[in-house]
């Protein structure tokens, strides 16, 4: 599967095809939460390893886009 952005679903968000799941949802589970990638094929059964993986590396090449821009001083 590869990550797809469709304005018809998940408000146009990045997911993994054929899922549904937001690619912000695995990097939260992995960055805030602790999880592990296998630990996330747990908590998203329709994923495989290799899916995991893949959205943490969509994340992380396109992490300006995820991240809040910070806003310029007053």
């Amino acid at each position: 599967m590869s990550i797809v952005q469709d304005p018809a679903h998940s408000d146009g968000a990045p997911t993994i095809e054929g899922t549904g799941i937001r690619v912000k949802d695995i990097a939260i589970a992995y960055e805030h939460s602790g999880y592990e990638p296998d630990e996330i094929t747990q908590l998203y059964p329709d994923l495989t390893l290799g899916d995991v993986h893949r959205a943490l590396a969509y994340y992380f090449d396109h992490i300006d886009d995820f991240r809040p821009a910070e806003s310029a001083p007053a």
